[in-house]
């Protein structure tokens, strides 16, 4: 069966955001026997909107929009699709108790414009919003169901996963894609490559190897008349995978490393603190993405200054001797966080983000460091000379050393 996804909004089309929902929706379609064939990004244009709402209905079985459900003038797409679909749209009471009910559990009085989100057309029902005023809307009719979902990406992931997706499973007639992708460190590309050999080159399931900026993946797509089919293909060959890479796997599909050392904290009952230079706050940042953070990481210090790197406890010798940008100065980083903030494991982060070389260190070096209580260890690589990409790589290079250090720890 046959899928088609809609970003709706000027802010995508004028590059102000990136269309991340697309993606989220495109890589979860398969699972559920939907094949995407089309892909679009529209502006805030009624016009628009419902030509390309009336050849999705002709031509695909699902379609799926994305953003235009709030309540300003130029949120359109409730409108669209009632045009497309030859219904009037009306207000619906219930949803409109719910709407005001939202507002005055945060001691507001509902602005009037809000009263468009519970607008609804009669072949559409209701799809809560439990993180936002923007309800969805799944509609039914003629064979064909449209599903409009929320723009902001938190709102639509939890919409996605609590009512659309649930509702369409069971609903197509067509083939069943599964995906698993399994995510490695310390391991090339290359090697990778080798050591998965006896499951290279298959039809189905296909296996394929990616350099990722957390590692290299590797990707097994099972494709099956169904999903007890498609998995019957599918886990045969992760673990035969697994068997072959065994250790170096750190996690699966959408597993963050931050995600998986703070499990590893949490199980162990440790606690973390940081020092970051290079980073400027990212590695704590992503850390504190992880819900629960505050029960292991008690805190950050973005030394920036060699003088802040002194002031929090770093010898001075010890930069005198090898340098701010060296392995040493971000052992001592992660000793003197570490003790500075009485935590059991520090890591410290060191290196040139650029544009510039700095003290005759080219950009893209970076050294980090890393102290537990099972002993020390130092991690020192050279990654493309780009400011974002560097920031990025050392907070992951950090969070992957780390989760490898914690999984030896006894």
């Amino acid at each position: 069966m046959y899928a088609e996804i809609i970003s709706i909004g000027h802010e995508i089309l004028m590059g102000e955001i990136v269309d991340t929902n697309a993606q989220y929706l495109a890589s979860r379609l398969p699972s559920l026997g939907y094949e995407v064939r089309w892909m679009h990004q529209v502006g805030d244009n009624m016009n628009h909107l419902v030509d390309i709402l009336k050849k999705g209905l002709e031509r695909s079985d699902l379609i799926l929009t994305t953003g235009g459900l709030g309540p300003t003038a130029d949120d359109l797409t409730r409108e669209s699709i009632g045009a497309a679909v030859d219904e009037e749209l009306y207000i619906d009471p219930e949803q409109l108790e719910i709407l005001r009910g939202w507002f005055l559990r945060r001691g507001r009085e509902m602005p009037i414009r809000n009263t468009k989100q519970a607008h609804r057309i009669a072949s559409a029902s209701v799809v809560p919003n439990p993180v936002g005023t923007a309800p969805g809307w799944w509609v039914e009719k003629n064979g064909k169901i449209v599903a409009a979902m929320p723009g902001p990406p938190q709102e639509l992931q939890v919409m996605w996963e609590n009512e659309t997706s649930v509702r369409l499973r069971g609903k197509s007639t067509g083939r069943v894609v599964l995906s698993r992708t399994l995510k490695t460190f310390t391991l090339s590309e290359g090697e990778v490559d080798e050591k998965i050999t006896p499951v290279l080159g298959l039809d189905n399931p296909y296996v394929g190897v990616y350099a990722k900026f957390d590692g290299i993946h590797v990707r097994i797509i099972a494709t099956g008349d169904s999903d007890a089919a498609a998995r019957r293909l599918l886990e045969p060959t992760e673990a035969r995978i697994r068997e072959l890479l065994e250790e170096t796997i750190w996690g699966i599909d959408d597993e963050s490393p931050e995600e998986r050392v703070g499990e590893l904290l949490k199980q162990k009952g440790l606690t973390l603190s940081v020092m970051e230079s290079c980073s400027g706050g990212l590695l704590a940042e992503k850390i504190t993405d992880v819900p629960g953070a505050s029960s292991f990481f008690v805190g950050g210090i973005v030394s920036y200054a060699t003088e802040v790197k002194i002031a929090s406890g770093v010898d001075p010798a010890v930069i005198e001797k090898y340098g701010v940008i060296s392995a040493e100065t971000a052992l001592a980083m992660a000793e003197a966080v570490r003790t500075k903030l009485n935590t059991d494991v520090g890591i410290g982060v060191t290196g040139v983000a650029g544009p510039d070389s700095m003290d005759d260190k080219l950009v893209g070096e970076v050294h980090i460091g890393i102290v537990h209580p099972g002993g020390t260890r130092t991690i020192s690589g050279s990654y493309p000379p780009r400011r974002h990409l560097v920031r990025n790589r050392a907070a992951v290079g950090a969070l992957l050393g780390l989760w490898q250090e914690l999984r030896e720890l006894q």
